[in-house]
């Protein structure tokens, strides 16, 4: 599972052709015309099939031994999402203020498929926001454990501002899935099996699927886990809401 996504909670549609195109760029010989004809299966969160409800059941186990046969396809919903914020500042004053990143329970995982963990962002004195990220391994810069910036915001009079603090990333919404290439022969009708929360779970298909949205992938190469932007607007006038990288008006600080 990407870490920080969620299960979708509505009736699973098989995926698309945008979503295949997507999972053969991380392994071409895994995702071929040939295991598709096989057939997927998707598992959403109400299965109740007692082989689904079983490898439901042992979803982290499955990851954490199988991280070769995953790949996530999705489509970007969001890019850089909105995380805190300084409080307002007024006009004719100088905001000191500070914004803390720091990584937990980071997850690696082999093949090139994906890792991740728990990013905390913290702006001392005024919001704070946890949450999962995910990233492909072996092309990605590294995000440091912990980073901690320390800046002011000067806000000119007849006006107002603050600095608000997005993830350098996207959300996408997709499928995870889990290929049967590779694994052993289970019989002569070209089954194939693997062992999962003790048992042994065979398979004629060649996918199982999983649907899952709001999945925070960080930029390949941004080096940080955070960018600030200066936001002000004349005095008088409403505060507006979080913003997207690159609206005019904003400013990177």
């Amino acid at each position: 599972m990407p870490r920080g996504a969620l299960w979708k909670n509505v009736p699973a549609a098989e995926p698309g052709e945008e979503h295949w195109a997507e999972v053969r760029k991380v392994c071409g010989g895994c995702f071929t015309d040939d295991e598709r004809r096989r057939g997927t299966t998707v598992i959403g969160q109400r299965a109740t099939h007692p082989t689904e409800r079983l490898v439901l059941d042992h979803f982290e186990e499955l990851i954490s031994r199988y991280p070769e046969h995953l790949a996530f396809g999705g489509r970007l919903g969001t890019r850089y999402p909105w995380r805190a914020a300084t409080a307002t500042a007024a006009g004719g004053t100088r905001l000191r203020y500070s914004v803390t990143s720091e990584i937990r329970k980071a997850v690696t995982a082999s093949g090139g498929w994906a890792a991740g963990g728990t990013i905390d962002i913290t702006v001392p004195g005024h919001a704070a926001f946890t949450g999962g990220y995910t990233h492909g391994v072996g092309t990605t810069s590294p995000w440091p454990s912990s980073d901690t910036v320390h800046s002011h915001l000067l806000v000119e009079p007849g006006e107002r501002g603050r600095i608000d603090v997005h993830g350098i990333g996207g959300i996408y919404s997709g499928f995870l899935y889990f290929a049967m290439t590779g694994f052993p022969r289970h019989d002569e009708h070209g089954a194939r099996c693997f062992d999962l929360g003790g048992h042994h779970v065979w398979t004629t298909l060649g996918y199982l699927c999983f649907p899952v949205e709001d999945a925070f992938v960080k930029s390949p190469d941004a080096p940080a886990a955070v960018l600030r932007l200066r936001r002000t607007w004349p005095d008088g006038v409403p505060e507006p809401g979080p913003a997207l990288l690159g609206t005019p008006g904003e400013g990177r600080r």
